[in-house]
């Protein structure tokens, strides 16, 4: 197999950048491998890929892959997409064999057939986004059947009765249809399943639209199934549904100009807290609530940065939760700004609230201002908007912003509302952003009221939210209530593919696409690129001494790579890839680990050189390194969420555990 050549015209199309990266991310090792390297101790490693020092050649096992002692011989049949590292080649009866381990630490396990395998340069693979708001993805036998089906007439027709047929186990024979989606989400966290890509093109429909369609692997943790179309439902969804519970966290802006909106909103909480209670939803639905104000050491007269005043998993009734909330005031203090470190709130919601009891997740943010960016002197995280937003995704939580646009705010009001914008963009919904015009302070109480409301009846009507026909319609220009249905339907789907234990489809390979037929703006998949803790905590490092560069740069910026090749030397790699005429840009200079280097997504960073460097102004400069800096911090957060952390394999050492790092986390 090899990928599908891609122009780099191709990574200027946004809406298949990623795919198109990843098409190449997996192309085929070609040449002859170097013998296995022996440390001072003794201990081998495996080999490496052809032209790299540190990165080494793994693959992944095929159907019926025989593991044995020696080449050729007799042995056990290993699962389906196993992933070993390589440490030796021989050839032998016209045939090649790979000399494979679980891990890099120097213990082999045996010998595999390479035509079992399939090398795995790159570790790109994409994972399903919540199929909610979209239609679930089929899985085709092979590519033709696949553009087939978009160029028919009856495409919207043909794939929904085919998607019946998977899940009554009832497809034909001569189906070009081998397995679809599940209708409930699959948390990588809880079922972890690997999708490589082996194969990306670029097609033209009759219509004259493009679409990108891929070729993909399937591998779970679990012995694989036949290859058969799977079921795309278990269990018993309305019973599960009658567990469905709802955590609903307030982050309150606690500064000097919030008063009038804090008591507002105890208000609209109350009145709220009494539905919940005549409703005997008590159990079912929690609220909590996060002040932030400043940092007090540096601020006088603050008394906390952020401050958990209840804890949802704590607040079952009325009195325990108002009980709690009795310190929650605005700041007799002024803080250092008009923007305020909101985000420092944001993250202490994300990150110290026990969130798994919780199928519904929510946090309900009000603000009169904008919230310091990571890079900002001020601000505590060192988190900027996208980052902290890839962290309430990555636990499943949605962020309502309701922003008081006041008349002292008048000049912050565009700021806050780009950058809230982009916060609360919830994957296949939109923006969760509602603005409170003039601040008017009787509104606000009523946006509260009735967006807490609308979460809460979430829950109430879970049960018949499983009967899609049971739920009246939402009228198409209320927008709160239609996101808050959006949102509801992707926190139930995640929550029973939790309780049902939900499986990607059982199936080898497969092709499919990378778009919903349907809405082809809406992605069906994500990708992500599985890091070790090591090569995490090796981007850190080097990305801090490019951040180091940059700075140093900026006041002499024809010294930039130069301040490089002392970084490069000082990490071990080879400075002299740095000399002017070997590296015309930072991805040739060596100092980006090999595990980056050679993958094809697009990159701000790696394409910089030294005479586009020199032609940045100072601002230009400095928001590069900005980004560099929120990118250090979050990756810090990644190597910090134990939970999250895979090993690929059951013999695999903790040093070769992954992290599924979004794609566009990555610098």
């Amino acid at each position: 197999m090899t990928a599908a050549p891609i122009h780099a015209a191709s990574f200027r199309a946004a809406s298949f950048r990623a795919f198109t990266a990843a098409a190449l991310g997996v192309a085929l090792l070609t040449g002859t491998a170097a013998p296995a390297l022996a440390q001072a101790t003794g201990k081998r490693t495996p080999l490496l890929i052809e032209g790299k020092t540190a990165l080494h050649q793994r693959v992944l096992t095929r159907p019926g892959a025989v593991l044995a002692a020696s080449p050729g011989g007799t042995g056990k049949t290993v699962p389906p997409m196993s992933v070993f590292f390589v440490y030796d080649r021989k050839e032998q009866s016209g045939k090649s064999f790979l000399e494979v381990g679980a891990d890099s630490e120097g213990k082999t396990a045996g010998w595999v057939e390479a035509a079992d395998t399939i090398p795995w340069r790159h570790t790109l693979v994409m994972a399903f986004t919540n199929p909610a708001n979209r239609e679930r993805v089929l899985f085709f036998k092979d590519r033709k059947g696949l553009v087939d089906l978009l160029n028919s007439d009856r495409l919207l027709v043909d794939a929904e009765a085919a998607r019946q047929q998977v899940a009554s186990s009832a497809v034909p024979a001569d189906s070009p249809i081998i397995s679809a989606e599940p209708e409930t989400f699959i948390d990588l966290q809880k079922q972890f399943y690997l999708l490589p890509i082996l194969e990306a093109n670029s097609t033209v429909l009759k219509s004259g639209f493009r679409v990108r369609t891929v070729r993909v692997a399937s591998v779970t943790k679990e012995k694989a199934e036949p290859l058969a179309p799977t079921p795309s439902r278990r269990g018993n969804p309305e019973a599960e549904l009658a567990d469905f519970r709802s955590g609903v966290v307030f982050l309150v802006d606690a500064t000097s100009s919030m008063q009038p909106y804090i008591d507002r909103a105890r208000t609209a909480i109350e009145q709220v807290f009494q539905q919940v209670e005549a409703a005997k939803l008590n159990d079912r639905v929690r609220f909590g609530m996060i002040g932030y104000r400043d940092d007090p050491q540096k601020s006088k007269g603050v008394e906390y940065l952020t401050r958990t005043f209840a804890d949802p998993n704590g607040t079952a009734t009325k009195s325990a939760f108002f009980d709690s909330i009795k310190g929650v005031s605005a700041s007799a203090a002024s803080t250092r700004a008009f923007a305020e470190d909101g985000y420092a709130g944001l993250e202490q919601a994300i990150r110290k609230i026990d969130w798994k009891p919780f199928g519904g997740r929510y946090v309900i943010w009000f603000t009169d201002a904008s919230s310091r960016e990571g890079t900002s002197p001020l601000a505590s995280t060192g988190l900027s908007t996208a980052q902290i937003r890839q962290l309430a995704l990555e636990n499943r939580i949605a962020i309502y912003v309701l922003h008081l646009q006041t008349a002292e705010g008048r000049n912050d009001h565009q700021t806050a509302r780009s950058q809230y914008e982009r916060l609360s963009n919830f994957p296949n919904v939109g923006s969760l952003y509602f603005p409170v015009e003039a601040g008017d302070a009787e509104a606000f109480r009523s946006q509260v009221q009735r967006l807490s409301e609308l979460l809460v009846n979430q829950v109430k009507t879970a049960q018949a939210a499983a009967k899609p026909d049971a739920q009246p319609a939402t009228p198409a220009d209320d927008r709160m209530a239609k996101a808050a249905e959006d949102v509801g339907k992707a926190m139930r789907l995640a929550y029973l593919g939790e309780v049902q234990g939900t499986k990607a489809p059982a199936m080898f390979e497969a092709w499919a696409s990378d778009r919903d037929f349907r809405k082809p703006d809406i992605a069906s998949f994500s990708v992500r690129v599985l890091l070790t803790k090591n090569q995490i905590s090796d981007l850190q490092a080097t990305l801090r001494k490019v951040v180091e560069a940059g700075e140093r740069g900026q006041i002499d910026p024809g010294d930039f790579f130069n301040q490089l090749r002392s970084a490069a030397a000082a990490m071990g790699r080879d400075p002299n890839r740095i000399a002017q005429g070997k590296a015309r840009n930072l991805e040739e200079t060596g100092l980006m680990g090999e595990y980056l280097e050679g993958l094809p997504y697009q990159s701000r960073i790696m394409s910089i050189d030294p005479d586009g460097w020199a032609r940045m102004g100072v601002g230009e400069q400095q928001a590069i390194i900005d980004d560099v800096k929120s990118k250090v911090a979050l990756y810090q957060r990644f190597h910090d969420d134990v939970d999250r952390w895979v090993t690929l394999h059951d013999k695999a050492s903790a040093g070769d555990a992954v992290y599924p790092v979004p794609l566009d986390s990555l610098p």
